[in-house]
């Protein structure tokens, strides 16, 4: 069984054209719809009711995106999961793209699969004709060597995470995706990544994101930015140690909850 964990905040328009898309497609395997939510407004976790979700899981205190990812996996029942957030729509080539995922990890090759990225590596690994395995370290990929997982749309096993030990709780959203991206890279983990974006992002939905604040640069200084961001990720990967799960040169801006 495949399960399709959805991460839910506040967006019930944005889920049901989500979900939509979803339930159009006929998978070559059972599928459960998992909806995870973040403690919504009322009205809006009210408007979940009329959709086609399978299992859904909530929260009476708002928790973050880590605690609401870990809290939608440990709800799956598959053999497989396909992550995807709301504001995320599924293209039906997907579907084609799902077996030989499948059997990448279940031969072990990959433990994860990505099907969309907003940057390119310029050195992959090629290990059928549409998925290629990210390289731990590469010159080439140097700026975003420590981008190898993101809460971009992905497909894995409980075991994964399970391995991992899930993701880090109470934190802010780009301290956590950090801070789990570095224990990634620190692992045995092998990431992998398919030829295209296999999902499109809904322009009409507005992210929580945006409620974090975003440095914006000029743009003949992006480059430098970037290569310093780069050399600042690759010291988190050097200092890192699994065992206490801590970053050093990034700050948690997200208080745990009473």
């Amino acid at each position: 069984m495949l399960s399709i964990l959805i991460t839910h905040y506040n967006r019930p328009a944005a889920l049901a054209i989500c979900i939509a898309a979803i339930r159009s497609l006929e998978f070559p395997l059972p599928i459960e719809l998992v909806v995870s939510d973040d403690c919504s407004e009322p009205e809006k976790l009210l408007q979940l009711q009329n959709l086609q979700i399978d299992i859904l899981v909530t929260t009476p205190v708002n928790q973050g995106l880590t605690s609401n990812l870990n809290k939608g996996l440990k709800a799956c029942k598959g053999n497989y999961i396909l992550y995807v957030q709301e504001d995320f729509i599924i293209k039906p080539e997907f579907l084609s793209l799902l077996p030989e995922s499948m059997d990448l990890l279940n031969s072990g090759a990959l433990d994860m699969i990505r099907f969309r990225a907003n940057y390119v590596f310029n050195h992959l690994i090629p290990l059928t004709k549409h998925i290629f395995e990210i390289p731990k370290f590469s010159f080439r990929n140097f700026n975003i060597n420590t981008f190898q997982y993101s809460d971009n749309p992905f497909l894995t096993t409980p075991a994964f995470f399970e391995k991992l030990n899930y993701f880090l709780e109470h934190t802010s959203g780009g301290y956590g995706e950090t801070e789990f991206a570095i224990r990634v890279l620190k692992s045995t983990s092998k990431i992998g990544i398919a030829n295209k974006n296999y999902f499109r992002a809904n322009e009409d939905s507005f992210s929580v994101m945006v409620t974090e604040p975003v440095k914006k640069h000029p743009s003949f200084k992006r480059k430098i930015w970037r290569f310093a961001r780069a050399l600042r990720q690759h010291l988190e990967w050097v200092l890192y140690k699994p065992s206490n799960r801590k970053l050093f040169t990034y700050k948690n801006k997200r208080k745990p909850s009473n």
